[in-house]
């Protein structure tokens, strides 16, 4: 099996595993009578364990060329995860698997597309990546809808995943060892981060702000509308096709076009996603704003890793990359403990208000940073 369609099955296989976490975390706590502002914190924590994990697997793997070794390690410990989440009952219980994913999802979530674009190669780097992440919209497919509806229990489901996982295991051993260069020069620091890519990751962290609410707190919000496991997976699914059919069109399109207006179209679907969910109050009518899930998530995930790989110098890439994984936890740190008090304490509708509105200022923030004051497309110092 060539190096690409290694890569595409294990991404496959660890989303469809992972997917069942960040889709029914939230609503694993809830069926056992935790808090919204409990659930805030607990992924909160686990937003900032990740940032510091993010930015340390991204080092080691640049300084070492350990890329490979830390995908394959990493998925056979997300394996065992999987199967603890299946038994947390208590808050403390929770917390500590929240703790455990952080450290543990950056080295497969980190390394994996630093590794598919080492593996892509230059040419249509876009459309390929997009390929490459549609796979992995397959496997949400398959863990976030298709087990829910045949199981209808998130324990068996999660217990499922561990499997499917650990699978991915012993694909990605079989995959060659990336090509290495020498690297000179000292590791990327922040400080060392020019304008432009200041600019995405500062307006990045206020898109990410929303995050929490249009993942973990909108199942959860399915879940108080009295939506079923079975329609929490369809919803899922929903989302996993919007993303099949856009990942790929995603890649196409920044390919052709400047990913900068892909990715400015991205940040202002955003706001958009979440100010449509404040206006439904029946579960069945949530996959309305799942139809912007392909343009506002799709557009990201392709267009900013791509353009972001494009600006790192060689033996940065996973630095950068971790960078961009830190700065989204950053924004969920933050997003999740703030979604979580609002919508305990003035209900779902304020919270999803009060996000979109983040979501905006980063939008805006891009925009006016790009467009008005042409700060400029360069790259590292």
């Amino acid at each position: 099996m060539s190096s690409k369609w290694i890569l595409r099955m294990a991404c496959m296989m660890q989303v469809a595993s992972m997917g069942i976490l960040f889709t029914f975390e939230a609503v694993r706590m809830k069926d056992l009578g935790i808090g919204e502002t409990t659930i805030g914190i607990n992924l909160g924590v686990s937003s900032g364990v990740f940032i510091f994990s993010s930015l340390y697997w991204g080092r080691l793997a640049d300084r070492k060329h350990w890329h490979k070794a830390i995908a394959v390690w990493g998925s056979l410990a997300l394996s065992a995860l999987l199967v603890y989440f299946s038994i947390c009952e208590s808050v403390w219980e929770f917390l500590t698997y929240a703790i455990v994913k952080a450290i543990l999802a950056p080295m497969v979530f980190g390394m994996m597309p630093a590794l598919a674009v080492k593996a892509l190669g230059p040419k249509q780097q876009g459309r390929n990546f997009g390929v490459y992440r549609a796979f992995g919209s397959l496997g949400f497919l398959l863990g976030s809808m298709t087990l829910p509806i045949i199981f209808n229990d998130i324990v068996t489901v999660a217990r499922c995943g561990s499997l499917i996982i650990f699978l991915s295991f012993f694909l990605l051993r079989r995959l060659s060892e990336p090509e290495t260069k020498p690297v000179h020069g000292a590791p990327l620091r922040i400080g060392e981060l020019n304008s432009t890519l200041c600019l995405f990751f500062i307006s990045f962290f206020f898109i990410a702000l929303a995050e929490p609410a249009v993942h973990a707190f909108f199942t959860a919000y399915a879940r108080h509308l009295g939506g079923s496991t079975r329609l929490l997976g369809i919803l899922s699914g929903i989302m996993a096709i919007t993303s099949l059919i856009f990942l790929p069109l995603m890649g196409k399109w920044s390919d052709r076009a400047n990913p900068v207006f892909i990715i400015s179209i991205a940040f202002l679907a955003q706001p958009l996603r979440v100010y449509i969910i404040s206006f439904i109050g029946q579960a069945e009518m949530l996959w309305i704003p799942l139809l912007l899930h392909g343009l506002c998530w799709g557009g990201i995930e392709v267009a900013a890793i791509v353009y972001l790989s494009s600006l790192a110098k060689e033996g940065q890439k996973a630095t950068v990359l971790s960078f961009y994984m830190a700065m989204r936890m950053l924004g969920n740190l933050v997003g999740a403990g703030l979604t979580g008090y609002l919508a305990e304490t003035y209900g779902y509708v304020v919270m999803f208000h009060t996000m979109a509105t983040a979501a905006l200022i980063g939008a805006v923030i891009y925009i006016i940073g790009t467009y008005v004051l042409k700060i400029g497309q360069k790259g590292l110092k």
